[in-house]
């Protein structure tokens, strides 16, 4: 289990919060313990009783009138509606942040559909939006895999990144196990993803990774990137942690970095996390990646983590996208982001009327009536 905190010194950390959505981004947040002064988590879902279990603090239930409390069936149509319904409510979760994280697995209803919807209302509130979601094993068949697929779409239409991991190459983890441990290795490497972003964009750095440089990454794969991670403790444990990125199945054996344009590494320990142990971790990735490589690392230290490394990846593969259907254009992808919006918009106002002067001789100048106020004269909205 991770266990997210932050150190009480740093005056300028961003306020990151995490949402998981649906039946599998509830479980990967249950996998993320937080500690004093860590990012808000909560759980979002068309299901009332999945929620009723989930270990989130917040717990916010979309669609009651759409879906009754029963989840949405499968239909991202519906999870969507939810969504749409109870946008206000969702709105209220970004007041106070900078960026969000939102957890997701597609293939299903309500993580599908609602997805997108949150991360357009995260937007559109000036907030950074990271989605960090699963696609379907492939043995959950195609009908799963084209709604994932629709939902890969919309999500990167809405999104500042995108961050996609196959449960199918964490299929070698598990080896012949169940089906349950499957889809619990999908679990844990998206817990370890939200660990790993959020040491990445909240935490003091000793080495900063800046939100632009994960722009950039996105920008150069139409807003989507493979994510991988490796993670060890005791003696050799940097290069253990290496080890288990460059040759774990979530990043195809390092194959993914092995052809990537781009990737952006983060380093992440206790305050015993040394100088060299660093140094060997980028040796090695620098190894691995193409020489013309765009390559940035961040180096992160949080004393609660007591004599564990993790190395987490974000990856442009210039060989394979993330989807068989084709991706938008990086050049659509490029919005503007506005630093918490004027919700209200514009104010629209009528005159009532003249009241006691209505039988009073307008005031004509230049064939204007100047009693008229001048913003209803010439057909002006008035900012907020």
């Amino acid at each position: 289990m991770f266990r997210l905190t932050r150190s009480t010194d740093s005056a300028a950390a961003r306020r990151v919060c995490v949402l998981g959505v649906g039946g599998g981004g509830g479980r990967a947040i249950d996998g993320v313990v937080c500690g004093a002064g860590g990012p808000g988590i909560a759980a979002v879902n068309t299901d009332s009783r999945a929620l009723s279990e989930s270990k989130a603090v917040t717990k916010i239930q979309i669609g009651v009138d759409d879906s009754d409390g029963f989840g949405a069936g499968g239909d991202p149509d519906l999870g969507k509606l939810a969504a749409q319904h109870d946008v206000e409510m969702l709105r209220g979760l970004f007041t106070d942040a900078d960026v969000a994280i939102v957890v997701s697995s597609f293939g299903g209803g309500t993580g599908t559909g609602a997805t997108p919807v949150i991360l357009e209302t995260a937007h559109s509130a000036g907030v950074f939006t990271i989605a960090l979601v699963t696609l379907p094993f492939e043995f959950e068949g195609e009908k799963r895999k084209a709604l994932a697929e629709a939902g890969l779409h919309a999500a990167v239409a809405a999104a500042d990144m995108v961050c996609v991991i196959r449960n199918d190459d964490l299929f070698e983890t598990v080896g012949g196990e169940n089906v349950k441990a499957a889809f619990a290795a999908a679990d844990e490497a998206l817990a370890a993803g939200i660990c790993g972003l959020w040491q990445v964009l909240a935490q003091p750095t000793l080495i900063g990774i800046d939100l632009e440089d994960l722009s950039a990454l996105a920008s150069r794969t139409g807003g989507v990137c493979q994510f991988g991670f490796g993670y060890a403790s005791g003696v050799g444990r940097a290069q253990a942690a290496v080890d288990g990125l460059l040759n774990g199945p979530v990043l195809e054996k390092g194959r993914a970095l092995r052809t990537s344009s781009s990737a952006v590494i983060c380093v992440a320990g206790a305050h015993d996390l040394t100088l060299a142990e660093v140094g060997d971790v980028m040796a090695a990735i620098s190894k691995a990646v193409p020489d013309d490589c765009n390559l940035t690392m961040g180096a992160v230290v949080d004393d609660k983590w007591k004599d564990r490394v993790l190395v987490s990846a974000f990856v442009a593969d210039r060989k394979r996208s993330v989807s068989s259907m084709p991706l938008p254009a990086a050049a659509p992808k490029k919005r503007t982001r506005k630093r918490k919006l004027d919700l209200q918009g514009k104010l629209k106002l009528d005159v009532a009327g003249k009241g006691r002067f209505k039988n009073v001789e307008a005031t004509i100048m230049d064939g204007e009536d100047l009693d008229i106020p001048t913003f209803v004269r010439r057909g002006l909205e008035i900012e907020k």
